[in-house]
């Protein structure tokens, strides 16, 4: 027997659901029929899914770990259909991106509003990720474009340098630091902080910087995102040293903005799979990217030295 598509959609309902009879309902069959699926489902993969007590049931550790794999089969489905639907309503293209969350959760939609303005049959989908995943997910050809920070090259890849760009201090509205053109790491010592996560690179940066200059700050929070860390720099918990993205948009929220030195550099790139390298689109998207940047990132300055940005 062949694993077949109604087992896996049966399987998928029963783990959304916890149910034979819920599951049912959703496939819009009997619960005898789900039941069935699920038996030559487990026979077909000669796995146990669900233990049995009375009508109860409960996933076992090998569903619950086949569900992932499972999900993202679903997600490409809808993926596909997505695009279909595209093609239909945006007969000139669609383009598929994938962006970094430094860039996708505040920066980019200022940029795709742009391109769209300029095409405006062509519709298009942002995929967020990790620059190691974004490289791979371009080589495979899942996407048209990536913006990633400058990964190690991909013999199947076409880069693009984007301008460097610098991180920014940021304070509360009114905060002593603010008196200052330019912040230092000797102006922060003994600061309320709100810090990067551990998985961030600028949380490194900062760090060898400041204990470079044996400066202590007081880290009041830690926050995954530059968009986070500004939100608790709004609310008067601290300052912060994050990514330029954040700040450069009207509806940031309000943060007076310093240039920080030394300086804290990003370089990104753009990525091109080789079949798609010269996809118009693909182009044009890359080209608004990088007019937008250096309208908002001239000289390496997000904004002037004693701005305040506001909602």
């Amino acid at each position: 027997m062949k694993l077949s598509l109604r087992q896996i959609e049966a399987f998928r309902a029963v783990m959304q659901t916890n149910s034979m009879t819920a599951a049912a309902g959703i496939l819009n069959i009997s619960q005898p029929a789900v039941t069935r699926l699920i038996k030559d489902m487990e026979a077909t993969l000669a796995l146990t899914l669900f233990r049995r007590a009375g009508t109860r049931i409960s996933a076992t550790r090998e569903a619950t770990r086949l569900l992932g794999e499972v999900e993202r089969m679903f997600n490409g489905l809808e993926h596909i259909e997505q695009v279909a639907r595209s093609i239909r309503r945006f007969p000139q293209g669609h383009l598929n991106l994938a962006a970094m969350p430094i860039i996708s959760m505040g920066y980019l939609p200022k940029v795709v509003r742009h391109f769209l303005d300029d095409h405006p049959d062509v519709s298009l989908s942002v995929h967020s990720d990790s620059s190691v995943n974004i490289v791979d997910l371009v080589a495979r050809e899942q996407f048209d474009l990536g913006i990633c920070s400058v990964p190690a090259v991909h013999p199947n890849l076409r880069y693009e340098m984007l301008d460097r760009v610098e991180a920014v201090c940021i304070m509360p509205v009114g905060h002593p630091l603010a008196e200052n053109a330019v912040i230092e790491p000797r102006n922060l010592d003994g600061a309320d902080f709100v810090l990067l996560g551990q998985s961030s690179l600028l949380r490194q940066q900062v760090r060898n910087v400041l204990d470079a200059e044996g400066v202590t700050i007081n880290v009041r929070v830690e926050a995954l995102y530059s968009t986070t860390a500004c939100g608790f720099v709004e609310q008067g918990v601290g300052v912060s040293i994050v990514d330029p993205f954040v700040v450069s948009g009207l509806t940031r929220p309000a943060v007076t903005v310093r240039p920080f030195r030394p300086t804290i550099p990003y370089e990104f790139a753009l990525i091109y799979p080789p079949r798609l390298a010269e996809d118009h689109l693909a182009i044009a998207l890359g080209a608004v990217l990088r007019e937008e940047m250096k309208r908002d990132f001239a000289q390496g300055d997000p904004t002037p030295a004693d701005s305040t940005l506001t909602s």
